[in-house]
């Protein structure tokens, strides 16, 4: 029997209009690379004119090979590397013309930045799963600043399982991984080879865990006037500024508030030229909390200039050259208690500005002198 007319126009727009759904899903997933890869769905040769192409909330597939661009995101999407076959490297390279200016950082720098990736003024967007490569970046003029991975005023983004790299300029520009201004979450990435800072969190909100930091210049991982940050469960190795005169840290919280830096493991040979410090709290940071973290062989292990109601607690300090624990311009209220210091010249020093502020029970191994009389000057950042 067949069927009343009224139910042949109505399956036929039910299949039409499955048919334009399956359409528009399969837009969703654009991809970079040859047709060979993720084959069926639309292919783009540059990981630039994908993205223009891709649909808000879209996803871009970029397959192994090596892309020779700046990419400018600035709309709600996904950009991640994928397999094919057996090779899973997908690489951003600095372009053949060389790098230009296309971003700008307002909260510290005040100056205009190159950024390999640029994720700005829109939420919601991951990168995952790529390699940003800075090899032959060179000097840019008039930047303030080059950056593997630069987010401005972002919501809710996430950078997963990057890999970034050699992001060495030969003038001191260089920064790994840096948020202004945003809402970021920084997890499972390696960062190596940077000229100054691996990771940076200048303003706004973030999370950063998890990541591996090696050979940074000045900082593995850097707060600056950010708030309720997590930086957690990271490991940072070998600081290998040799300014001398100067003072670099594995981690950095400067003009920070309520963060909270926990369960991080620092590793550094103590460099000769300035003093290096395995956690650095400097200039008014507010209510913050360094707890259970592991440092060793830095000059200093923790170190607070002109803190307040921040809690120093569990930390395990070890091969110190000067002294476990410096505390000087105490602005009150700072709890360092619980920490255990093995082998360093002085175990704990305050000045005299420390009153009020609660330093027993701590625990002291094989240090020279448990109070020191007298340390070096460990000075003020270099600008971040």
């Amino acid at each position: 029997m067949s069927q009343p007319f009224t139910t042949r126009i109505l399956a036929a727009a039910l299949t039409l209009t499955a048919g334009l759904y399956a359409q528009n899903a399969l837009a969703t997933n654009v991809v970079v690379g040859p047709n060979t890869c993720q084959p069926g769905k639309p292919h783009y040769a540059t990981i630039q004119a994908a993205v223009n192409a891709a649909p808000n909330a879209g996803i871009v597939l970029v397959c192994p090979g090596t892309y020779l661009e700046q990419v400018s995101i600035t709309k709600p999407l996904t950009l991640k590397g994928v397999t094919d076959g057996t090779n899973n490297a997908a690489i951003v390279k600095v372009p053949a013309t060389g790098l230009v200016i296309n971003g700008f950082a307002p909260t510290y720098f005040l100056g205009p930045v190159t950024g390999q990736v640029v994720v700005q003024n829109t939420s919601g967007v991951t990168v995952s799963n790529l390699i940003i490569d800075g090899t032959g970046s060179g000097c840019v003029s008039g930047a303030i600043r080059e950056v593997g991975i630069f987010a401005y005023n972002v919501g809710n983004t996430v950078v997963s399982n990057v890999t970034v790299r050699n992001e060495i300029t030969g003038c001191q520009t260089g920064e790994g991984i840096l948020s202004d201004t945003s809402t970021i979450t920084v997890n499972g990435n390696q960062v190596h080879d940077i000229d100054r800072t691996g990771i940076l969190i200048q303003g706004g909100v973030g999370t950063v865990e998890n990541n591996n930091v090696q050979s940074a210049a000045f900082y593995g991982i850097s707060m600056y006037l950010a708030s309720k940050t997590l930086v957690t469960l990271n490991t940072v190795a070998g600081l290998t500024s040799s300014f001398q005169g100067s003072s670099f840290s594995a981690i950095l919280v400067q003009n920070s508030s309520n963060s909270v830096v926990s369960k991080n493991t620092l590793l550094a040979s103590p460099n000769q030229f300035g003093e290096t410090i395995g956690i650095w709290a400097y200039g008014n940071p507010n209510a913050n909390s360094l707890l259970a973290n592991i440092v060793s062989a830095f000059g200093y292990g923790i170190a607070l200039q002109g803190c307040s109601n921040t809690v120093v607690q569990t930390n395990k300090l070890s091969e110190l050259l000067q002294d476990g624990i410096y505390e000087a311009t105490s602005l009150g209220g700072n709890n360092i208690t619980k920490n255990t210091v093995n082998e360093a010249a002085f175990g704990i020093f305050t000045d005299s500005s420390v009153s009020g502020d609660t330093l027993v029970p701590n625990t002291f191994y094989n240090t020279t002198t448990t109070i020191d009389p007298n340390p070096s000057s460990i000075g003020t950042p270099s600008d971040q």
